[in-house]
């Protein structure tokens, strides 16, 4: 998932025309034939401002927008769920076709991370040879929680996904073999500037993995 906090305001014409669009989805949400939520210039805008928010990018399986699929934009609370809040700009993320149509109509209530309202990343261990995502050992039960719900509500298991981190995991250690071999030798001078680099980036695994390597080289 990407950390997408809102750095900068709504567009302005969503703060316009905000009032009128919701009426306009409440009048045509039980339709019949059915009718498009919004209108192609309110989809326009949307997705213009949503483009920025995750660097063009998936807000939850990191995707990258336009590239491998279209940009959605997806309800955080669905608007079928709360129609008042279906041009909220802080209920709004950019989304792929596959997590949106998963996510779909789900009255989550609040288990789904919020990635522009807290960081995502510290919920999540990817384990090294299958790529899936898993609650990160640290949490709680309730954070674990969370963080299981997520994956099922978006289906972040996918096959593809989990090949494509693994893949992201390959190139990270080609980079970075001779670098990490060398940083995690117990001789190497600071340690300790190592393992709060790595803490103060949610790394506390690898954290963890160095001291004991350390100690165990010292018995």
């Amino acid at each position: 998932m990407v950390h997408a906090p809102r750095t900068f305001p709504p567009p302005p014409q969503l703060v316009k025309h905000s009032k009128k669009w919701t009426l306009r989805f409440q009048a045509v949400l039980n339709a019949n034939p059915p009718r498009d939520w919004a209108t192609p210039q309110a989809k326009k805008v949307l997705r213009a401002a949503l483009r920025e928010l995750a660097h063009g990018k998936c807000v939850y399986c990191e995707s990258a927008l336009e590239v491998t699929t279209y940009l959605e934009i997806e309800h955080y609370v669905a608007k079928t769920v709360n129609s008042d809040l279906a041009f909220e700009w802080t209920n709004l993320l950019p989304a792929c076709r596959l997590c949106n149509n998963a996510k779909g109509e789900q009255d989550h209530k609040g288990a789904l991370l919020k990635p522009d309202a807290e960081d995502p990343e510290p919920y999540f261990w990817i384990h090294p040879d299958t790529g899936k995502l898993e609650p990160h050992p640290r949490l709680d039960e309730a954070h674990a929680h969370r963080a299981k719900e997520t994956i099922r509500i978006c289906d972040l298991q996918r096959p593809a996904l989990c090949t494509k981190r693994v893949e992201m995991l390959m190139r990270v250690l080609r980079a970075t073999g001779s670098l990490w071999k060398e940083l995690c030798d117990p001789r190497t001078e600071y340690k300790p500037v190592l393992r709060h680099a790595l803490e103060i980036r949610g790394q506390h695994a690898l954290a963890e993995y160095d001291r004991e390597r350390f100690r165990s080289a010292t018995l």
